[in-house]
């Protein structure tokens, strides 16, 4: 296997950026962003349910981690039928998490922290309780047109309305809702009681535009767009196409079935996430800070690119990258290289890369693909060129367990399919081994406790200088040297199972990731694959069955038969004491 010498990650001259801590206007560019789903973070009231005190509780842990920068899950005023993502108020807190003096707090504490923070604005649909769809149903100006409102196609012999076209909801059955008082149907692309926001409507971008200044205004620094790919539906109503035609004969078609060409990545989408993102340039950031948008879009690849824009035409300061969520079963060396160097050789020059590996709709990795593979796609995460986003309780290796039938509390199920319930990757936050895991002091918090808490929790891997904890701070303060954030990087196919990476920096260390991906040991001699290697590197991370410790010292000389024996499914980072022209 001849080696990779692609160098496709152009670092950064150190001195066009204002720090490199973290801050500034690249701030994002290179940040830890870490994902909290507030019902499960921390409950400080005992309710049984995560609450924004509960986080300002906490903050210390992300000092301790290193992490600048959170993401917090939808925390406004929500009658809770989509826990959150169904909002009746945007510029008030719901009285689960708070007031609007615990947020000012919260913002307050992590300032004195240097931290920034992410809200999520879920602006694809509201709650049918907001006042906007109830004075929209009464057809008070300016509001009428809020909303996706559309009359029947005719009336069946019943009399009974027809609705406008074969639209489903990702929910489950039709996207359509009548409603008696207005005769008309709306829209809604997840469940019934969140009516789809009608983009189109000037009065109402203004509305958003406010709200998103609102938000900034208190000191947010930036903003996750929910569901993105779903903005906008082609204003002609035309009929979705099915994938196969002959799926035509089933008796109850599912949204799967569906092409949805009319409902999903329409070129509109772009165009107002542009006219967003240049209203928050020009009202929402200031010299010293720029404030970001983030899509949300699992979408195909040339959708997903999109949302970077170009120089003269932003659009999104990046789309989460939801490539490695994917994974199901163990990648080889060159699925996970393609994927890596796709991403980077695809961007902008304006763009930025970014990395995910779990989050609040998908199962953990450990459920994916099994505890084993946590560390290695942690570690990838970490020392990737770009933005790593982290999902709460990944730094100790939280997984899904299973929930009882009547403990449930996903309401839609990822799509009515109680199979695929979302609550198992929700679950509390597990501090300790005391009581609820040291999440909440009521006797039965909101979703059950992972029955593993009594050893997999904070406390207890703060404690242990082998952890996946320990790993992780180590990771993250390696995230925060020069080459990690500004190297340029080259990849390369130690054997058919093994796979590395460098990130290259001038007058630097160099710094090598090294990946088994097989389920068997694997020998290596580094020279032979890397040629110009020094004789000795050094460890500076380790996944936690690597057998390796920081600080240990690896040869690399190719006179050795074999120099680096590396366990199954590990993962080691290795430096050079000073830069290493790798040919």
């Amino acid at each position: 296997m001849h080696l990779i010498c692609k160098f496709l990650f152009l670092f950064v001259s150190c001195n066009s950026i204002k720090t490199i801590t973290g801050f500034g206007q690249d701030w994002w560019r290179y940040t830890t962003i870490y994902e909290i789903y507030i019902r499960s973070f921390m409950d400080s009231n005992g309710d049984g349910v995560g609450d924004l005190k509960g986080i300002a509780m906490k903050l210390d842990h992300f000092v301790d981690l290193g992490i600048e920068t959170i993401w917090i899950s939808p925390f406004f005023k929500s009658p809770m039928q989509d826990l959150g993502y169904d909002v009746s108020d945007y510029m008030d807190i719901d009285p689960t998490y708070g007031t609007m003096a615990d947020f000012d707090q919260l913002m307050e504490e992590m300032r004195k922290r240097g931290m920034k923070l992410v809200v999520d604005l879920v602006i694809n649909h509201s709650s049918d309780e907001h006042p906007w769809f109830e004075k929209s149903v009464d057809r008070i100006e300016p509001y009428t047109d809020y909303y996706v409102w559309k009359d029947p196609k005719g009336y069946d012999k019943h009399g009974n309305p027809i609705p406008p076209n074969n639209w489903l909801s990702l929910f489950g059955g039709c996207g359509w809702k009548w409603n008696e008082k207005r005769k008309q149907f709306y829209f809604h692309q997840f469940a019934e009681k969140q009516p789809d926001l009608n983009l189109r409507n000037g009065d109402l971008k203004a509305e958003l535009k406010n709200m998103t200044k609102f938000w900034f205004d208190k000191g947010v620094a930036g903003a996750r767009l929910d569901a993105t790919k779903h903005f906008f539906e082609d204003a002609k109503l035309r009929d979705e196409p099915l994938l196969r035609p002959g799926i035509r004969k089933k008796k109850n078609l599912a949204y799967g079935d569906y092409d949805h060409i009319y409902t999903t990545d329409l070129k509109e989408i772009y165009e107002f996430i542009h006219e967003m993102r240049t209203f928050v340039d020009d009202h929402c950031s200031t010299e010293n800070e720029e404030k970001i948008l983030v899509a949300e879009a699992y979408t195909d690849w040339k959708s997903t690119m999109m949302y970077y824009g170009t120089k003269d035409y932003r659009v999104a300061h990046f789309p989460f990258n939801f490539q490695l969520v994917r994974f199901k079963t163990y990648p080889r060396p060159n699925e996970l290289n393609n994927i890596i160097e796709s991403w980077i050789k695809e961007i902008p020059e304006h763009g930025s890369p970014n990395w995910v590996t779990e989050n609040h709709d998908n199962f953990r990795t450990g459920n994916r693909l099994g505890v084993e593979f946590l560390d290695i796609l942690l570690v990838t995460t970490m020392t990737l060129p770009g933005v790593a986003c982290i999902y709460y309780g990944q730094e100790i290796g939280m997984v899904n367990s299973a929930v009882r039938s009547e403990r449930i509390r996903d309401p839609n199920n990822d799509g009515m399919n109680v199979l695929q319930t979302r609550d198992g990757e929700r679950l509390p936050m597990q501090w300790d081994d005391s009581f609820n895991a040291g999440f909440s002091t009521n006797s039965q918090p909101w979703l059950p406790i992972n029955p593993d808490y009594w050893r997999v929790n904070v406390k207890a891997q703060k404690e242990d200088p082998n952890s996946r904890y320990t790993m992780f701070k180590t990771l993250s303060k390696l995230r925060q040297t020069k080459t990690l954030k500004f190297g340029k990087f080259s990849s390369y196919f130690l054997s058919s199972w093994v796979y590395a990476y460098a990130r290259q920096l001038e007058g630097k260390p160099t710094i090598i990731t090294i990946l088994n991906l097989s389920t068997e040991t694997e020998m290596i001699r580094l020279n032979h694959r890397i040629p110009s290697l020094p004789p000795l590197i050094k460890v500076v991370a380790a996944s936690v069955n690597a057998g390796y410790r920081p600080g240990d010292k690896i040869l690399t000389n190719p006179l050795f038969p074999h120099t680096v024996v590396l366990r199954p499914l590990s993962a080691i980072v290795v430096a050079t004491q000073h830069n290493a022209k790798l040919d």
